[in-house]
């Protein structure tokens, strides 16, 4: 059952045909802040609208996974999410983790919130595909985790002599590691923590510190936070389901969705912040980075990955990437 937050306020009898009903799919855990998140979002717009606009959230990806899910959205079949979209119907959409985009909080909160260079690329993506990004949800920046030390793990110029493993179908960060100075290999995701136990690999990179704890911590020496991507979830609607609601009640929803957004951007970082507190209470070994430092490695994966991997992106896009983060 979905988890229905319809607030009708003052008495106001609505008929059935006055309200709109929205269902909402996200793949986060029903105890999980991503789907508070999509709770919070339901609740605000109910109130904004006088119970004329509902959202009934379906966590834990009740209406299929998020591939499916995403083909859906594109259909009307689902009205709304808060999940990761598909390469699979655009190959664009790996800019969710095309390496070093806005490498602070401050940066990202700037490029993925409305109006930024990030949110504005994606929105005319997801566009051609009959939908309309209303936000992000922000889970944390990105690191990589290994069980070994990292020695010149601050020098992006040192042969770092480790291998490290990316996901299948990763080549950007297969691009952006050979270049800071790993060898490579692609490991699916259920070998991971053996081939990490036994050497096959020494590390692994795509995911968040809150990931590395979860799934690898007994395994992990050192972890180290590149803040390379910023690991999100994309609050999208279908076009045609957004079209339905009034002028007005358009702009409550985007307006909840960037406060939601906002909100997020606002915790991120603390939330971050425990998760390698975390680490170094269970013995790992920490590498942070300075903003200068952190702008160091985004100007050489700028300038030496970039050109590498743009074809994932294409020329039109890669041409306004580089505009934007030109003006920085």
């Amino acid at each position: 059952m979905p988890l229905t937050l319809a607030v009708a306020l003052g008495g106001a009898s609505l008929s059935a045909q006055a309200a709109t009903s929205l269902r909402l799919s996200t793949l986060f855990a029903p105890d999980e802040s991503g789907t508070q998140a999509a709770e919070a979002m339901a609740e605000r717009v109910a109130e904004r609208t006088e119970g004329e606009v509902t959202i009934d959230v379906y966590p834990a990806s009740q209406l299929g996974d998020w591939t499916e899910v995403h083909a859906q959205l594109m259909q009307g079949a689902v009205d709304m999410a808060i999940q990761p979209l598909s390469t699979n119907v655009n190959p664009q959409m790996a800019i969710a983790w095309f390496p070093y985009l806005a490498p602070t909080y401050a940066a990202a909160r700037e490029a993925y919130s409305a109006d930024g260079y990030v949110a504005e690329l994606v929105g005319d993506m997801i566009g051609e595909q009959n939908m309309a990004l209303l936000g992000v949800y922000p889970a944390g920046m990105g690191g990589a985790g290994f069980a070994a030390e990292v020695p010149a793990a601050k020098d992006p110029n040192a042969d770092q002599g480790l291998r490290i493993r990316v996901w299948p179908g990763g080549t950007t960060h297969r691009a952006m590691m050979e270049r800071l100075g790993f060898e490579v290999a692609t490991v699916p995701w259920a070998e991971l923590y053996t081939s990490m136990q036994t050497g096959v690999v020494d590390g692994q990179i795509g995911g968040t510190a809150e990931m590395a704890m979860a799934n690898f911590a007994d395994i992990t020496e050192t972890w180290v936070q590149y803040n390379d991507h910023l690991e999100l979830a994309w609050i999208v609607i279908n076009q045609q389901s957004l079209e339905r609601l009034s002028p007005e009640h358009q702009q409550v929803v985007r307006d909840v969705a960037q406060e939601i957004t906002l909100e997020r951007f606002d915790d991120v970082q603390a939330a971050d912040q425990a998760q390698l507190d975390a680490m170094r209470e269970a013995g790992i070994e920490v590498v942070t980075f300075s903003d200068e430092e952190l702008a160091q490695f985004a100007e050489v994966v700028r300038q030496d990955v970039w050109p590498e991997i743009g074809d994932e992106l294409g020329e039109e896009v890669m041409t306004r990437l580089e505009a934007a983060v030109a003006g920085e």
